[in-house]
């Protein structure tokens, strides 16, 4: 995964390119380094070595089956919820470890959104799926929490059919 091409930042009308210089002056938000995912035996990806700039948009782009999405979901260690599953090397969030004995993986996921190709809901209530995300960072009254529900389920042209 190395990457190609032009690397830019996407405005609301313009694309602004970086060039190198400008693009070293970003901030790293994650960065791998040497890092690999295993199923069993299975090296899923191998020892990726790579960085994510803050307000850079950034490809991932190869075959199906090459890794992208399980490198992606080892960004909110959502791996660690495959029993076989084991990684190697460093995957830094905001220069820290994710993968350190010492890391809350809830804090984790509560910083590191994910929006799937294709979404996958929790068995749960259309309510509880909707509110589930809120819930995780911080205390909404019901009243708060029904018209967030309402208001979101309303943006989304759902509203009338649930």
């Amino acid at each position: 995964m190395n990457r190609a091409g032009d690397v830019g930042l996407l405005g609301s009308r313009t694309r602004k390119s970086f060039n190198e210089q400008e693009l070293g002056q970003r901030r790293i938000m994650v960065e791998a380094k040497g890092f690999s995912v295993f199923y069993g035996n299975n090296e899923a990806v191998k020892g990726v070595t790579l960085s994510f700039r803050e307000r850079v948009v950034t490809a991932i782009i190869g075959p199906s089956g090459c890794g992208k999405s399980t490198l992606l979901r080892a960004i909110n260690r959502m791996n660690d919820l495959i029993p076989s599953c084991h990684v190697a090397g460093e995957l830094l969030v905001d220069k820290m470890n994710i993968y350190g004995s010492n890391v809350d993986v809830v804090s984790l996921r509560r910083a590191v959104g994910m929006v799937f190709q294709q979404p996958n809901v929790f068995p749960k209530s259309v309510y509880d799926n909707v509110a589930y995300g809120p819930r995780l960072h911080g205390a909404l009254s019901r009243g708060q929490m029904d018209q967030l529900v309402e208001v979101s389920l309303r943006r989304a042209a759902l509203w009338d059919e649930v």
